[in-house]
């Protein structure tokens, strides 16, 4: 199922913690919003995970599930992109890590002919 997982605390330690425990299991969209693909077991780790992390007095993780239908009708605009399917491709202009520039090598030999 795809998980829209958002994040925060007043505390910089466990939002840290929140941010790293996250990008073991989802792709970060913005700051403290995550998207990701996982089945049953996999969620299930990650929210015993989260639930270690957290203080429940004072944080707050909201986890929105949702279908098929329902991430076609979300809308993103500007970047990142769209997270697309269960293998986590990415739309270009998404997730930062993936689509990060590098420069262009203009000696390189391998260069389509178009550049």
């Amino acid at each position: 199922m795809f998980y829209l997982i958002c994040y925060d605390s007043p505390s910089n330690k466990r939002r840290r913690r929140m941010h790293k425990t996250l990008k073991d299991f989802a792709i970060p969209v913005q700051e403290s919003v995550f998207e990701t693909f996982l089945e049953a077991p996999q969620f299930e780790r990650l929210v015993q995970k989260l639930e270690k992390v957290i203080d429940p007095d004072a944080d707050s993780v909201r986890i929105y599930g949702m279908s098929g239908k329902a991430q076609r009708a979300m809308k993103v605009y500007g970047l990142p992109g769209r997270l697309e399917d269960r293998d986590h491709h990415v739309v270009p202009g998404g997730c930062e890590a993936a689509f990060r520039p590098t420069p262009l090598d203009e000696d390189a030999d391998d260069l389509p002919d178009w550049l």
